[in-house]
This record gives C-alpha cells, structure tokens and sequence, in this order.
C-alpha cells in the first residue's frame, strides 16, 4: 500500500515529504482557491489525483462529498457524466458516516457504483473493504491529510483511454474471468508479453453496494522466453498483504507466463497488459 497526501496549500506537503508518491489536490473552486499550475509543478515525480467540490465540475479524479461540497445524492450524475467523458473509474470521497448514503443514492438512481475514497481518521493505515483508499490522518502538520492507498488505482494509474499503467507503451492485451474451481488454493496460467512493462491486474468484482468480496493472491511464478524465472514474485516480500479487496497491478517485467496462485469465493478478472 501507498502514501498519498492532500492540503489545501500544495506546499505543505513539501514540508513533510519532499518526493511523494501520491498528491491530491482540487481544480475547482466554491469559497477557497483551487492549486494553481504553479502547485501541481511542485510534484513532478508524484501520481497527481485531482478532486473536484462541484458535481456540476465534468473533471477530475474524485468527487468531495462533504458538508459545503457535493451532497450524496449528487454522487451519482457526476459519476455518470465522468464515464460519459471517457474516464472510466469516478471516485467518490466522502466520511465513513456518510459513506452509506452515498452507496444508497447510486443503489436508487440505478448508477453503477464508484470507486470509493473513505475518511477514517483511525490513524491506522488499514482501508475498509470495498474502498480504493482510505484517509487515515486528518490535519497534520503543517497543514495536512495523509493517506493509504491500494498499490493500484485505475484511472489515477491507468491515466490513458485504453491504458492501465502510466507507462505510454502499455495496454490492455486481454481481460480473463477466472472461475474459481472451489473455495481453495487454486493456479491460473497466464501468458504475458515478455516486454518491460509486462504486468497483472487482479480485479475483485466489486456488487451494487461498491463493495467486493475479499480474495487472496499468493505466490506468482513467472518466466521469460529464455524459461528462467524472472522474480517479481510478491510473496517474497515480508510486507506483503495477500488480502486483495480492490484491484492490484503486479509487475512482472520480462514474463511471457506465470502460474499465479489464488484462493477466492466467486469469479474475478485478471487484465494482461505489456
């Protein structure tokens, strides 16, 4: 899992990482100024997330649902009109109170639901089951929120038509639905591109509440056109949160197939991009 940090000064973030993976920010305005062009220069090696306080704003990543911002039942036009403009995965944040009027307002307009960004506040970097991130730290020095989340976030690090990695010569190779057997451990062969930016995109299905069903990704043993194994696999990292509830991107440079393990309740998908 991943870092993000948001202000509504860009440069206090600055103050407390000097080269974050993660920034938000927003681009419009209803009483305090949106980040100028000037801001969003500060992070040239950061994944940009761009949030919106308007439903009538037709941009953006996120929509902030809060008092003084969008109200719940406004949620799913914005979520509509974004995937109308071609962006695929509109996200909604809002406060985990309010998290099921949200989830209840697209249920009523018949909206498909959204990807989710919640205000814990726990100050544990965990994100509830069927969310994208979590904001687990509010008001921060200097002037700061912080938080986790998942190692991948379509359309923040898929930003192009088609493309699922922020790399400009990756694609969409083939979507696989994989039918789990049973309820065990269980392996999917897949073939890759054998390129440098040869990856696997789990994708948990996620229900008309926004919310999927844990699964479990373990070992993934991949190897390239010369039948050695080219490493990348997760399970050998000690940090490694098998758990998957949201989508999550597995690079495999250089595969051209692996075995990846699996244990899980219900079919998912699997994206091949290289």
């Amino acid at each position: 899992m991943r870092t993000m940090y948001d202000a509504v000064t860009a440069r206090n973030i600055l103050k407390k990482d000097g080269r974050p993976v993660l920034v938000a920010g927003y681009i419009d305005r209803i009483k305090l100024a949106p980040w100028t062009a000037a801001d969003w220069a500060l992070f040239p090696g950061a994944l940009k997330v761009r949030i919106v306080k308007k439903a009538s704003t037709d941009d953006g990543h996120v929509l902030d649902v809060e008092p003084g911002d969008a109200a719940p039942e406004e949620a799913p036009g914005w979520a509509k009109r974004r995937r109308a403009s071609g962006f695929a995965y509109p996200v909604i944040y809002c406060n985990r109170s309010t998290w099921p009027k949200v989830k209840a307002a697209f249920k009523a307009q018949r909206v498909e639901p959204p990807l989710y960004w919640i205000a814990t506040a726990t100050g544990k970097r965990e994100i509830p089951e069927g969310a994208i991130a979590a904001q687990y730290l509010l008001d921060v020095a200097p002037g700061i929120d912080i938080s986790v989340v998942a190692d991948f976030w379509p359309g923040v690090d898929s930003p192009g038509s088609g493309k699922l990695t922020a790399e400009p010569e990756v694609e969409l190779m083939e979507r696989i639905t994989v039918t789990p057997p049973n309820a065990g451990q269980n392996t999917v062969r897949l073939n890759l591109s054998g390129s440098a930016g040869a990856a696997l995109v789990v994708r948990p299905r996620i229900n008309g509440q926004g919310v999927s069903k844990p699964m479990w990704v373990g070992n993934i043993f991949a190897w390239g056109s010369d039948k050695a194994g080219v490493g990348n696999n997760p399970k050998t990292n000690p940090n490694y949160d098998d758990r998957l509830t949201s989508h999550r991107r597995f690079a495999l440079p250089g595969a051209v197939w692996a075995d990846l393990e699996y244990s899980a309740a219900e079919p998912f998908e699997i994206d091949v991009v290289g």
